[in-house]
């Protein structure tokens, strides 16, 4: 798995997004958004908070998008990110 260098709450939203994930699509959830990531910011880059949340919008299936960005919403700094 790549390493990344989690800055601002990033590493949290990434946690509570695949903890969001509905009953036995956690592992699925996280290898997607995980290499989501690795698309936005490449290897072992630096993971802020838009990086997050643009890997969770670009992999998550349309019908649980909304439910997913409800989740993390409470751990997004700014949540105007969550609107772009």
């Amino acid at each position: 798995m790549t390493e990344f260098n989690w800055t601002e709450n990033s590493r949290t939203i990434f946690e509570e997004f695949v903890k969001a994930a509905p009953m036995g699509f956690g592992s699925v959830t996280k290898r997607g958004v995980l290499s989501g990531l690795t698309n936005v910011v490449g290897e072992g880059g630096d993971v802020r908070e838009e990086d997050i949340v643009q890997a969770i919008k670009d992999r998550t299936p349309a019908p649980f998008k909304a439910q997913g960005l409800k989740a993390i919403e409470p751990f997004v700094t700014d949540s105007s990110i969550l609107d772009s």
